[in-house]
């Protein structure tokens, strides 16, 4: 009964050594963590140890997520950025090396990871959303002369979503010319928590990829882009960021929320203020106060 007991015991202490270490693979800070001042710790320290950082010694995320073959420099950045021969926008053609990218892929910043060819459906929120008056502006598809066809992601978003919509493995990146201890034959597609626009559906998600000021114009429930501002004094921080400084020509994408590099932001899941009384979304939307972090 005793050697029972004692296993059990072990099993019950191992899972919870093996629960704390996968807790701690994943970022401090990255879900609930905070320091006394109500800022996600970790956040704003830079990309290293931080869910995306996929490298190997990364405890459980980067043995999720390997270079396959095994990188042997370990590098960080090589998953999504290389400095020759990466991706060219369509229009090169014949010209240089490196894949040419689909069309859709118009801002490529020297981009190493295989991109998506998914074409997505964006933000939709039914039938009978409004089609006329100051909440049209909730039908994204209302605003497709201002700001161009809505149908397709474009720009930063896509790149995003070259991992977190699932039909990539995160770890392929490389591409010939290069060396082939630079490439990866991937094998590991994002976790499904983290799958955001799987099969293409984005009409459930935040919308992304749609003119912020256009939208604004239309509804008194949102923020012209000066106005809305990601005060980060709410999370024991000292800058106050229009939002219009995080948008991609005038466009809302991933990027204007989530801090991709874990740099400047001070709120969980990398964002550039923490969601804590939901004060993330009354950001830009008039709908209600923001009120102070109180950490517990």
């Amino acid at each position: 009964m005793q050697k029972k007991l004692l296993a059990i015991f072990l099993c019950v202490a191992l899972g919870i050594f093996l629960f704390a270490a996968y807790a701690g693979a994943i970022a401090p800070g990255y879900n609930d963590d905070y320091n006394a001042s109500g800022i996600a710790i970790g956040a704003g320290t830079g990309i290293n140890n931080t869910v995306h950082d996929l490298r190997r010694h990364n405890t459980f995320l980067g043995s999720a997520y390997a270079s396959n073959p095994a990188d042997s420099l370990d590098r960080l950045c090589i998953f999504c950025h290389a400095p020759h021969h990466t991706y060219r926008l369509i229009t090169a053609g014949a010209i240089g090396t490196g894949p040419l990218a689909t069309a859709d892929a118009t801002y490529l910043p020297l981009w190493n990871h295989t991109i998506t060819q998914t074409i997505f459906q964006p933000y939709y929120n039914g039938p009978d959303a409004p089609q006329s008056g100051p909440k049209h502006a909730q039908s994204t598809d209302a605003l497709s002369t201002p700001q161009g066809t809505f149908d397709r992601i474009r720009a930063a978003s896509l790149l995003c979503l070259s991992c977190h919509d699932g039909s990539i493995a995160v770890n392929e990146y490389g591409h010939s010319p290069q060396s082939i201890k630079s490439r990866s034959a991937g094998g590991s597609p994002i976790s499904s928590q983290y799958n955001i626009g799987a099969s293409g559906y984005l009409a459930n998600h935040h919308p992304i990829g749609f003119l912020y000021d256009a939208v604004a114009g239309l509804d008194p429930e949102i923020f012209d882009s000066n106005t809305a501002v990601f005060d980060q004094t709410y999370d024991g921080g000292s800058n106050i960021t229009p939002v219009s400084n995080l948008l991609w020509n005038g466009k809302m994408e991933c990027a204007t929320c989530h801090a991709v590099h874990n740099t400047g932001n001070t709120g969980e899941k990398l964002l550039y203020v923490s969601d804590k009384n939901s004060n993330l979304c009354f950001s830009c939307h008039n709908k209600g106060t923001k009120t102070a972090v109180i950490t517990l």
